[in-house]
Order: C-alpha cells, then structure tokens, then sequence
C-alpha cells in the first residue's frame, strides 16, 4: 500500500521537454514509486482535478536570521549593509538566540508559502528541524566574535555533523575578506581530502570586496580559490556579480556552479552580472533570493522574474535554475518528477485569475510572480495543505514575533 497518491492532477515533466502529462503519482517511503494511469490503494489520498503539479523550488542562497533587519534604510551598499547589521546585533546581543529562532521560523514559514522545499542556508536546523524542509546547512567559517564559536576546532566539528534524509551540511566560508591565509590553507587541506562536501561562498559581489581582496592577495576573488584549489564541482560561488572574462574561464574549468541572486544585488546597489556569459561557458546557473532583509520577498519566483527581465533566458530555462539546475549541483534526487526521486511537490489550482491555462502556468507564475501553491509537499509529507500550513502555526508565530518585537532596540542608523 501508498503513503500517498495524487489522482486525477496533471503535470509537467522538466526531464521531457516540459511536455504536460496526466498519471496518478504514487509516494511511499519518502520517493515517488509510481507514476501510471492506475489508481493504486494507499493510505492517503489527494484528488488534484483541475490541479498542476510542479516539482518543489530549491532556494541555493538564503540567510536565515534577518528578519528583523529587514526595511533597513534603502540603497545601502554591501559593506553599508553589513555595518547596519553589525549595529543591530551589538544593540540587542542579549535577544541573540531569540532573534535567531523567530527570524528562521518567519523565514521558512513565508518561503513555504511560495513552493520553497529545499533551502541551501547558513545555521539554524536546531530552530527549523520541525517544519518539514529539505535543508543544506552550511557551517560558517568566518573570523568573527559573533561566530567565533564555529571556527575554533572547525574541522573537526564538521567531521561530527551528522547528514540524514532531509538534512546535509556543507562548508559556508563567508567571503575572503572575513578569513586569513592560514584558515584558507586548512580548509584547502580539508576540502582536498573530503572529495564528497560541498562549499559555498559569497564571492565578487560588490566593487569593494574586489579591490579589498586584490590589495590583500594581489589577485581576483576567483584567483585566489584557484591558487587554494577551492574551485571544484562541488563548489558554488554565489553572486560572481563582477567576476571578470578571465574569472568566468577559470569557473567554467572547474565545473563550478554559480548562485545568482538578483533582488538582493540590485538593492544593494550591485549591477546584475550578464547570466548569458555564463550560461555560454556551460556554466552551472541557479537562483537564491539571499536573505529578506536584502530581497524584501522570499518569492524564488520573483526572483526569476528579475533574471528575465533583465535578459534574454526563457522561462523553462529559469525554472530549470531553481530546480534542475540546483539538483545538478547538490547530487539530490529532486527537482522533477521521476520514480525514485524524493517526493517533493507543488499542487497548482487551476482556478486562479493569475494563470492563463496549463501550457503557460510555467510563463505564468514567473511573471505574476504570487501565484502560490494549494499543497506543498517535502519528503512525502503534506507541510501545506489547501493553502494551510500544517507544520508552522501562524498564531504562534506572530505571538512570538510581537513579543519580541517589544524587546528589540531599533536605531536610525543614516
């Protein structure tokens, strides 16, 4: 017997051209394990007439915590946000954890709502282990009072970190101008023998970091992970906003994946880097909306929207960077609909003003960029329901939004 089957729903099949099918989908023990026109017995069962199913969305950057920084003054530049931010910790370093705790479950709790199943983020599954996601958790390196914590006797904390089905962690080393030569030649060390683990950073994000970085080490961002063999395919450079012709060569060598996140850099008064350079050097491209203060939504879809706005890519090419695309790069059995995978899943209601019919739902819930999904599926799992999230209660929530709201120190900080 199924843990689950979907009757009756049409989907579409990223792996086919995205061609429209209509088969009930089976899911037992976490993975799709039938996609037929049978109707199989099961334990639970969702009638998805007049529904499209969609495979979950894969957000490659998000931070967590910054919730509470978010309507920050607007058109801040990166190192102007991040001193804001550093204003705003200091201020309320007694409500550190709480900050933490509630800025995660408002993070993944609005994220959910817009189809987000798998997340590539930095700390927090203590916080979020109960909310049903799928979470790449990165352990931060960064030469910080606030994470000193995390480097003294790093690797060997790493070692301990146990993965399991909806769980994986991965190296976050912060950006270069947070670490010494010394904490590069470790984790080179480490990342040479641990062939398996996946690193991601910020890199060539802003003009600042580009020239702070050639002054420090006389090379690009990109030169230097070259020269402490960080470029690998498991690695993933998030922004390469002003990474150069020669930066994007030394990528492509290497196989490395790049994270786009668009929102974030245009108001952080970053330009766009041209996506087109990098896709031509078969590059692997996928989407993070960066953290809600920076982004203001954690809508992947607008996202999206952004990047095609901005270019030429169709939007069957910007859907496979928020779903193929990132699967490439974590190894996962996610992203499309296909026996054996992980059963994460989207039901789309016909029924919406926002979507023309089926064959434009992709174009669609791009540019209208709110249509959310009626049912949200992680790991075989309902987390929402007929627009409901059953995992995250919104009434609690919001109570501990509010009390903490009525702790925290706000300053003006122009």
């Amino acid at each position: 017997m199924l843990d689950l089957i979907i009757k009756n729903g049409l989907y579409i099949d990223v792996l086919d051209s995205f061609k429209i099918k209509k088969y009930n989908i089976g899911i037992k023990n976490n993975e799709i394990v039938y996609i037929g026109n049978e109707f199989k017995l099961s334990k639970k069962v969702i009638n998805a007439n007049n529904h499209v199913i969609l495979p979950g969305l894969i957000n490659s950057h998000i931070h967590f915590g910054e919730y509470f920084v978010k309507g920050y003054p607007n058109k801040l530049s990166t190192y102007e946000y991040i001193k804001y931010t550093e204003g705003f910790n200091k201020d309320n370093k007694l409500l550190k954890e709480k900050i933490r705790k509630v800025s995660s479950l408002i993070t993944v709790y609005e994220s959910l709502q817009y189809g987000i199943t798998t997340f590539v983020g930095i700390r927090g599954w203590d916080v979020l282990e109960d909310t049903g996601i799928r979470l790449y958790m990165g352990y931060p390196l960064m030469k910080s009072e606030k994470l000193k914590e995390y480097l003294d006797n790093a690797f060997n904390n790493i070692d301990s970190l146990k993965n399991n089905d909806t769980l994986n962690y991965y190296i976050f080393l912060h950006s270069l101008q947070w670490v010494d030569e010394d904490i590069l030649t470790k984790l080179s060390e480490y990342y040479t023998k641990n062939k398996k683990i996946k690193l991601a950073l910020h890199v060539c994000e802003c003009e600042d970091e580009i020239k702070e970085i050639k002054q420090k080490f006389n090379m690009t961002p990109i030169e230097v992970l070259e020269k402490y063999n960080l470029l690998t395919s498991n690695t993933l450079l998030v922004h390469c906003n002003y990474a150069t012709d020669s930066d994007i060569d030394i990528i492509a060598k290497y196989k490395s994946s790049i994270a786009i996140c668009p929102n974030s850099n245009l108001k952080l008064k970053n330009r766009l880097p041209v996506v087109e350079n990098f896709i031509n050097k078969k590059i692997n491209v996928v989407i993070g909306t960066d953290g809600v203060a920076t982004n203001d939504s954690l809508n992947l879809l607008d996202s999206c929207k952004t990047i095609g706005l901005f270019s030429n890519i169709n939007e069957k090419e910007l859907f496979k960077m928020i779903t193929l695309n990132c699967s490439k790069y974590l190894e996962e059995k996610i992203g499309s609909i296909k026996l054996g995978n992980k059963a994460d899943l989207l039901l789309y209601d016909l029924n919406n003003t926002k979507i023309i019919n089926v064959e434009k739902l992709i174009n669609n819930i791009i540019y209208s960029a709110d249509v959310k999904p009626s049912y949200v599926i992680i790991n075989g799992k309902i987390v929402i329901k007929k627009g409901k999230n059953v995992k995250i209660s919104k009434y609690k929530l919001l109570k501990q939004k509010q009390k903490l709201m009525n702790k925290l120190v706000f300053k003006d900080r122009r």
